[in-house]
């Protein structure tokens, strides 16, 4: 299916890795040249030499979106290299950042979720829709998050941030739709991304999950793996051993466990999601197929009751 990308040019934000890396991959493999911005320069080279592979040209601009002057870089490069954008993309989060109740949260901890969550994306919005109305249109993805629809009190901070922006997307897409401009946002769910995988299996799951929560992700297996044997294995006395959960049952028990007496998030596929079904959403909603959707809050989490 033509997505009508071909020759268009994506700004995407928090490109360096997760959900970022590949919704910028994604675009490239529709044709669109691309613009990825985050702050480490080594993995943004990378990911832009995984664009040009693709053959279509990449812009890399290390820069903090987190300031007014990061912004300021980052648009000032896409009008002196492109000309100007037709869609942007923010995946930025502050996964970097402590989640605590607020009664823990400090004004510093609470303002650095605000400029990262939700001033990052005011910014570069409000830079874009410039360079779109020039152009006739666009399209701009948000991404929001799950709690936004269902609270988790270790999460207030960054869900303020979030809800915040989903508010501001809203309010762009009545605002710019006579512009041509098109704003929707995605709340993803529970996403495996690289990095979360990378913490998880550096520092185990007792950094983020009670251990009762974790035993329901654990399975019992015979030590003799085929069914041919299982009757065998009964009469012989061989013994069942408790099997290590997998990085994967270990991020559901997390998500399970998020909001407190199992009130977090539980997939009904039952597994969690990847980030490059998020991306391939993303897309979609950039595109010319989806002309005729703006101002929508789309759940992109395998199941929910919202």
């Amino acid at each position: 299916m033509d997505l009508g990308l071909r020759g268009k040019v994506a700004v995407v934000t928090g490109a360096s890795k997760g959900m970022g890396r590949w919704t910028a991959l994604e675009f490239a493999r529709e044709g669109a040249d691309v613009v990825v911005v985050a702050r480490g320069a080594e993995a943004l080279a990378s990911v832009a030499g995984q664009i040009e592979a693709l053959g279509v040209r990449a812009l890399a601009v290390p820069a903090d979106l987190a300031t007014a002057a990061g912004t300021e870089e980052l648009f000032d490069r896409v009008r002196g290299d492109f000309g100007g954008c037709d869609i942007l993309v923010n995946t930025l989060g502050s996964d970097e950042y402590d989640y605590l109740p607020l009664t823990e949260t400090s004004d510093e901890l609470f303002q650095a979720h605000l400029d990262i969550g939700l001033m990052a994306g005011v910014r570069t919005c409000r830079a874009a829709i410039g360079l779109m109305r020039a152009r006739g249109g666009g399209a701009i993805v948000n991404l929001a998050a799950m709690s936004i629809r269902k609270q988790y009190p270790t999460m207030v901070a960054y869900t303020a941030a979030k809800a915040a922006l989903a508010s501001v997307s809203k309010n762009l897409a009545r605002a710019h739709g006579p512009d041509g401009i098109r704003v929707n946002t995605i709340c993803p769910g529970a996403i495996l991304t690289e990095g979360v995988r990378e913490k998880i299996e550096q520092f185990g799951p007792g950094r983020w999950v009670a251990p009762d929560a974790l035993a329901a992700s654990a399975s019992t297996s015979s030590t003799t793996a085929a069914s041919s044997t299982t009757a065998a294995s009964r009469t012989t006395g061989a013994s069942s051993t408790t099997v290590a959960p997998s990085t994967e049952e270990v991020f559901l028990a997390i998500s399970r466990d998020m909001g407190g007496a199992g009130r977090g998030l539980v997939p009904d596929l039952g597994r969690p999601g990847r980030p490059e079904e998020i991306a391939a959403a993303i897309v979609f909603l950039c595109s010319a197929r989806a002309g005729y959707i703006t101002g929508a809050l789309l759940n992109v989490d395998g199941g929910s009751d919202f």
